[in-house]
């Protein structure tokens, strides 16, 4: 797990690119399966990788029953 920020634009098409910085330790991580959300508190994306998702999501399940 990492933590960071870092401005980004999106192209033409309206994607968004990660930084090359991050690419090689997410793919290693998640074998390309991310999951991007929007922050509740601050206008930003967090990005996850899919395992790390999973707990979340699960948690959040076990928190609401």
């Amino acid at each position: 797990m990492f933590r960071g920020a870092t401005l980004v634009n999106l192209d033409s098409k309206g994607r968004l690119t990660v930084p090359t910085r991050y690419r090689g330790m997410l793919n290693e991580e998640s074998e390309g399966q991310m999951v991007f959300t929007i922050d509740l508190c601050q206008p930003c994306l967090l990005l996850y990788t899919l395992p790390e998702w999973e707990i979340i999501e699960k948690n959040y399940h076990n928190f609401l029953l």
